[in-house]
């Protein structure tokens, strides 16, 4: 996946690493080459110096030889010996003579520069004439120490260019970050949220750039906010409608099985009812459904009896259990256990389990409706000796109006109403195959334990 800030760091960077680098080469040369013409210069101011000693005695003195002393003579600065001279009379002769003054030097005067090799050391001579030509004044140099010099003051100059280059690294990636900040704003703000929210999404400070992103997601939202809203609307009224039509006809077909002697008319009006039966419990789930889509917290949390609420569930599905022959029980420990939550929420959750469970489990079955405590959660199990289910239906099983078989009387919502309101609890829902290689399903809703 490519990264944005990323490209733009590495591009910008690159580019000034790249000029930056141009530029402190040229800064070098440069300054180099502006030292060796300042260094040249100072050649030619001290030959200058010297030219206007000419007219005085010390030049006209013979020369004198230099003494053990001046053998020894110790520079005051490391550089001293960097610059040297000798002045010599027209006829070659040396008239005054630097103790630093290499030996080897030709006496040749021909006024200028020049650069000399003298034992693998190579010099820059200077050499200046007098106007009236009586003396010749030489000003020599040691390359080496020249180009030291030399690249000391460039160094000078180019250093601070170097040091600026990871500062503008960094300035460069700090300031990219911070101006994509917006964007890692809206992939957290759409990350963090729960499927349900289509609330607009809320920037500050948004650039333009990013600006009509922003503006076309929230329109997105909106649209599927109003999309949903009308599913949601259609289906309610769906219901409703729905409702007294089908219970007029629960009516008419309970009192034609009542009119009717024929065995196999009334077969025929026995199905029908069952039908009639499935409608309007498909027709009280969808209702179910409206009411829960759109919350996205409880609108009341108490401290919620879990074994009263379980035991009253039981009661009210023992009729239909003794009308399919299935042996319905609970098995709870004898302390009561509380969670916190919506008492008619997890009623309806505990309803729908236990239709669901009855409806699949074959007569002479049993379901079995179990409570317990592991650590800070209560357990609360269901189990039945139906059909069970696969590993794909498992996955698939809390999707709206799927069913594994299409025999089975039921609508295909009942799990899905389990499903919302656990996730309204912040429970964990999970379905597992019976122990010991029984055959059934297992459903594991896992609470919080409710404070004291």
């Amino acid at each position: 996946m490519t990264s944005i800030r990323r490209a733009l760091s590495i591009s910008l960077i690159s580019i000034g690493l790249c000029a930056g680098l141009v530029s402190a080469s040229l800064s070098f040369y440069a300054a180099t080459d502006e030292a060796e013409e300042l260094f040249d210069a100072q050649m030619a101011q001290m030959a200058r110096l010297m030219a206007q000693l000419a007219p005085g005695t010390a030049f006209d003195s013979p020369p004198r030889p230099a003494s053990a002393g001046e053998g020894e003579w110790e520079p005051a600065h490391p550089y001293e010996k960097q610059l040297s001279y000798r002045v010599l009379s027209s006829a070659g002769n040396t008239l005054i003579l630097s103790p630093s003054f290499p030996e080897g030097v030709s006496s040749s005067a021909r006024p200028g520069y020049r650069d000399l090799e003298l034992d693998s050391t190579r010099w820059r001579l200077f050499t200046l004439a007098t106007p009236d030509s009586r003396y010749y004044i030489q000003v020599i140099q040691d390359d080496h120490i020249r180009r030291e010099l030399a690249i000391k003051i460039a160094l000078t100059n180019t250093l601070p260019i170097l040091i600026f280059l990871p500062l503008l690294g960094f300035t460069i990636w700090w300031l990219i970050g911070r101006n994509l900040r917006p964007l890692l704003s809206i992939g957290e703000q759409v990350s963090t949220r729960s499927s349900d929210n289509l609330d607009p999404l809320q920037l500050e400070q948004i650039p333009d750039e990013v600006d009509a992103l922003v503006s076309a997601l929230n329109e997105l939202l909106q649209r599927l906010q109003a999309s949903f809203q009308r599913e949601r609307r259609f289906t309610a009224d769906a219901a409703h409608e729905l409702r007294t039509p089908l219970a007029a006809l629960q009516v008419h077909c309970e009192n034609l099985f009542q009119q009717l002697q024929d065995p196999v008319a009334r077969s025929d009006c026995d199905q029908i009812k069952d039908g009639l039966d499935c409608m309007n419990r498909m027709v009280d789930q969808l209702l179910q459904l409206s009411r829960l889509d759109p919350q996205e917290h409880l609108p009341d949390i108490d401290r919620v009896n879990l074994s009263d609420l379980c035991r009253d569930m039981i009661g009210d599905q023992i009729g239909f259990a003794i009308e399919r022959d299935i042996d319905l029980g609970l098995d709870a420990p004898d302390t009561d256990l509380h969670i916190p939550g919506n008492a008619f929420y997890l009623g309806l959750m505990l309803r729908n389990l236990i239709d669901n469970a009855l409806r699949y489990t074959p007569q002479g079955g049993e379901v079995t409706l179990a409570l317990n405590t592991q650590g800070e959660k209560v357990q609360l199990l269901l189990s039945d000796s139906g059909p069970g289910l696969d590993e794909d239906a498992k996955s698939r099983v809390f999707e709206r109006f799927y069913r594994q078989s299409q025999k089975a009387s039921g609508s295909g919502l009942g799990l899905s109403i389990v499903k919302l309101i656990t996730d309204l609890h912040g429970a964990e829902v999970s379905l597992k195959d019976r122990p010991s290689g029984q055959q059934g399903l297992v459903v594991q809703v896992e609470f919080s334990k409710a404070s004291d």
